[in-house]
């Protein structure tokens, strides 16, 4: 470190002259003190938003973010927490960097959540359904419900600290938005990438409704589980095979006289078309071609061929084929060109035209039980056995099964969408961090399927098509995209030939829109436009060129697990229209789990709400909140002891900070976060250290006489620092050079514990220690001006203060109000502070810094060593001269590389002695350690013999 040392200036900003006029928003600067988050939390919110601190200040110099919407419906859960603290610390930083930040917040309307809130609230308070009151009354209901509920997770995302831009703030519902999801979905209509077929989708019968993959819930079970499911008044069973014999027709000489198929669904066997065989399976060569008569429909099906279908190896060999409510077999059926026999209806009762009397009209699940009494008694039942691996599809949302269905929907083309935005993350146009995630997005991009985007809901954006028919059946029906039946009727008939055109003049024309709405994630796939592509939202954006921005926002920060359902689409989408990306990077955070690594779930009783962390939460509490939840009484039974045992005295009231804190540290387990309730409480603690470290500091500044405001590193004579000083600020320029490093490539987890580390380890555990003597009016001992020090450390404490700003809001802005503000006329926030490279300061050191470093940092060490020692032995290392007390410290140099914060810097085994060499014989480090527990310091190599057989040696 020989030279100059640059540092940001720790100079306070210029203060205007005191004014006499009464301040505007005086900063809410508490005075207590022990560290109280609740306390300390209040009132800052409030002041930032009066000062109008989270609006952008000038379109120049922009970064912009969208806050990935959480469903109105919802409560604050720990993904949009720890999504909240890093988009957050991202935003904070930037302002502190002079940048004008625009972050927009929302929420989504939540289409199949919300319908479900407000049918069951409407069920409990009137005992009426939404088909009682019809469409347009129902929606009425909703939107009551939102303007009376939609703001609490609103609430709960200021009270973790987000400094989102609520001038902009949106609804997927709003006006504005509606239009530009209709004005698209038209687009893609008349472009030709949306059609209408007959495909299979996850359906929910308690919903009616197709849901998306990211709503079905994967729960596999080894064995019989018994499940309450909607629809049934009893337990269901499921994870057990049940075993049906089929007689060949006609068998072949010496081949088999029957078969046996094994099904965790006899109620579908209503619906078999056909038994399939792998053709390598020799027990079986002899009857592909033949039939079998089926038990239960009395008819004879044939036996098929489908070695992409059937394994030999797993339970029979023999696989009935239900094209109409099993994926797999709808996919065989259509390799053979098999039929679909429709069993159960849209409510999952078996349908009218069932192909066996005494069905129709009946739920799935008593239609198993038919099935297999009917088997019974017909002997074709052969018992059932436990699955070994079976997997149970449940809505997310109501918790029913999902029932595999062939129902008739809208369709996006995804192909071209999709190479488009592949060929953006592969050519780094779109950044995705971490790195891996491109081949996975490759992989995805590359076999995607076409986009399901219709749902049998009425709460959501109604998709603006129309099925135009006309009187006597000359002319075919037509479906067409359109804002309004009279533009519907008016493009239907620019479709039509000549002769077509004439006929129709004379015909009464029907219009009738289609009752489905569009899946949500259509709708959030097009936010980049509506909140950064004004005012011309599906027009090509901007020129890029001349504002220099190859995006429409800067950044998108998300869970790994929608990078597929939210992200691909918005790049899918949004490139289409605007012709640029949606964002020029994509930071992607892990799943968070338990400290044990398992999914946070109700039934395991391990789900952390955020704001009972910040808040604190008795055990009862807790236990209520599991209540509310869907479960069977089975997982709430284990739930609720699960609880009990994680969290036996619930939590206390850890803040915001500490849980930001903790979740920025985690997010360095890339893979995912396995979250613990230690951790949170060790970032308490911090919140703590720092609490009571700035008290420390002030109290000695009040002693002396100095102004904290006014305390300048830069202005400190060169001369007057001791070696622990210039030590201290070694290390202080390299953990801002790390810190801002981190924070510029997105690496929160790295700049949060750059500075936690500097903070308990070079500022408290060592420079502090070293002071002491000096600060409590021994300034002999290290050669120390206690002004000097004290100055350091008030402009160490501004540098920390503002480092941790972006991670820690309401703490760092308390302290530094009453650290650098506290007779200010004017007002300013520590997020105004700006990192300034025009502000910095050069720090000479002369030709011994270097050596005077290395050999202070080994002191420093054998400090913390000592205090730890005295903690460990406290009778036994007491000041004085005598043998009992004096113990042999060998100081030794790492001979490895340094790290990127510069902490750990080995050097070669030349230096590495003149650094022992220093180490010894400066008079400052000697006297510290001489002074302070009558200790020798000696140099030591693996093979000095003057410490061998030493009993009281410590190694630093």
């Amino acid at each position: 470190m020989a030279g100059q040392i640059m540092l940001q200036s720790l100079r306070v900003a210029n203060r205007s002259p005191i004014k006499t006029c009464v301040r505007a928003y005086a900063a809410p600067v508490h005075k207590f003190e022990k560290y109280e988050p609740k306390v300390v939390e209040s009132d800052w919110y409030a002041w930032w938003q009066k000062r109008g601190l989270f609006a952008p200040k000038r379109t120049d110099n922009m970064f912009t973010m969208l806050l990935p919407p959480p469903n109105v419906t919802g409560v604050l859960h720990i993904g949009h927490a720890l999504t909240l603290s890093i988009q957050d610390a991202i935003a904070r930083w930037n302002r502190m960097h002079g940048r004008s930040v625009n972050w927009v917040p929302g929420t989504d309307h939540a289409g199949i959540s919300m319908q479900s809130v407000v049918e069951k609230k409407l069920k409990r308070e009137t005992g009426q359904t939404r088909h009682d009151l019809g469409r347009e009354a129902f929606v009425d209901e909703v939107w009551k419900w939102k303007q009376q509920h939609g703001d609490r997770i609103k609430q709960q995302t200021t009270r973790i600290g987000a400094s989102l831009n609520w001038a902009e703030e949106y609804f997927t519902m709003d006006p504005q938005h509606s239009q530009v999801v209709r004005d698209a979905f038209i687009r893609l209509y008349d472009d030709g990438l949306v059609y209408r077929t007959t495909k299979m989708v996850n359906w929910s019968c308690a919903l009616q409704s197709v849901i998306s993959d990211i709503e079905v819930d994967k729960l596999p079970t080894e064995g019989q589980l018994m499940l309450k499911v909607p629809g049934s008044k009893s337990r269901v069973e499921f994870g057990v095979l049940h075993s049906v014999e089929f007689q060949v027709v006609d068998p072949p000489a010496g081949g088999p006289l029957s078969v046996c198929v094994e099904t965790t669904r006899p109620e579908t066997m209503l619906g078999d078309v056909a038994l399939a065989i792998n053709s390598g399976d020799a027990r079986y060569k002899d009857l592909e071609g033949r039939t079998v008569m089926h038990p239960l429909l009395q008819k004879e099906i044939p036996i098929v061929c489908d070695d992409k279908l059937v394994d030999p190896e797993f339970g029979t060999g023999v696989v009935k084929i239900t094209p109409a409510h099993d994926e797999n077999d709808y996919a065989c059926a259509q390799r053979l060109g098999l039929p679909a026999v429709q069993v159960f209806g849209p409510d999952g009762a078996v349908v009218q035209d069932a192909a066996v009397v005494g069905f129709a009209g009946i739920s799935r699940w008593q239609a198993r039980q038919k099935v297999i009494t009917l088997l019974t008694d017909s002997g074709a039942y052969m018992g059932k056995r436990d699955a070994e691996q079976s997997v149970i599809s449940r809505c997310s949302r109501s918790g029913d099964v999902i029932e595999p269905m062939l129902m008739p929907q809208w369709y996006v083309r995804c192909s071209e969408l999709a190479q488009r935005a592949n060929n953006l993350v592969q050519e780094k146009a779109i950044e995705l961090i971490p790195d891996r995630q491109r081949a996975v997005w490759n992989s995805w991009m590359s076999g995607i399927d076409d986009w399901c985007v219709s749902r049998q809901l009425w709460w959501g954006h109604r998709i603006p098509v129309y099925r135009v028919s006309w009187d006597g059946g000359e002319i075919g029906d037509m479906w067409v995209a359109a804002e309004s039946e009279q533009q519907a009727q008016l493009k239907a008939v620019g479709k039509l030939g000549s002769e077509d055109k004439a006929l129709a003049a004379n015909l009464q024309c029907t219009i009738i829109q289609d009752e489905d709405v569009l899946d949500t994630w259509f709708s959030s796939g097009l936010l980049p436009l509506t909140a950064f592509n004004q005012p011309s939202v599906l027009a090509p954006a901007r020129d890029m060129n001349a504002t220099n921005q190859p995006s429409l926002s800067s950044v998108l920060e998300t869970g790994q697990d929608i990078l597929f359902f939210w992200v691909a689409r918005m790049a899918m989408l949004c490139t289409y229209f605007a012709k640029v990306p949606p964002f020029s990077t994509v930071l992607l955070h892990p799943m968070v789990r338990d400290a044990q690594g398992r999914k946070m779930s109700k039934s395991l009783g391990n789900i952390i709400d955020p704001m009972d962390i910040i808040n604190g939460a008795e055990l009862s509490q807790l236990q209520k909140t599991l209540q509310n939840g869907h479960m069977t009484e089975q997982e709430l039974d284990k739930g609720m002891r699960e609880l009990k045992k994680l969290y036996p005295n619930g939590f206390q009231s850890f803040g915001a900070d500490a849980l930001r804190f903790t979740l920025l540290v985690y997010t360095q387990q890339t893979q995912q976060i396995n979250m613990s309730l230690d951790t949170i409480r060790a970032s308490y603690h911090f919140c703590n250290k720092l609490w009571n470290t700035f008290r420390f500091i002030h109290m000695h500044a009040a002693n002396l006489g100095l102004d904290a405001g006014q305390a300048c590193i830069a202005d400190i004579d060169q001369n007057q620092m001791s070696v622990f000083d210039r030590a201290l600020l070694s290390r202080l320029h390299a953990m801002l050079e790390t810190y801002h490093q981190a924070m510029s490539t997105y690496r929160l987890a790295v700049a949060a514990e750059t500075v936690r580390e500097f903070v308990q380890r070079d500022l408290c555990d060592r420079y502090i220690e070293a002071c002491k003597p000096a600060l409590y009016g021994n300034c002999n001992v290290t050669n120390q001006d206690p002004h000097v020090a004290v100055k350091v450390l008030l402009g160490a404490l501004d540098i920390v203060l503002r480092s941790l700003h972006p991670f820690m809001p309401f703490l760092s802005e308390e302290l530094w109000q009453q650290h650098a503000r506290k007779d200010a006329s004017d007002e300013l926030s520590i997020m105004e502070r700006e990192w300034s490279s025009a502000e910095s300061k050069a720090i000479a050191h002369d030709s011994r810094s270097e050596e005077e470093n290395d050999a202070s940092i080994l002191v420093f060490g054998a400090v913390s060593g000592i205090r730890s020692l005295k903690q460990q032995h406290p009778t036994r290392l007491q000041a004085g001269t005598g043998s009992a007390a004096r113990l042999t410290i060998v100081v030794t140099v790492p001979e490895r590389a340094a790290d990127a914060g510069g902490r750990g810097a080995g050097v070669d085994r030349a230096t590495a002695e003149r650094v022992r060499e220093i180490a010894t014989k400066h008079e400052a480090c000697i006297a510290l350690m001489s002074k302070e527990l009558a200790i020798r310091i000696c140099t030591a190599s693996d093979s000095d013999s003057s410490v061998s057989g030493t009993s009281n040696i410590a190694y630093f």
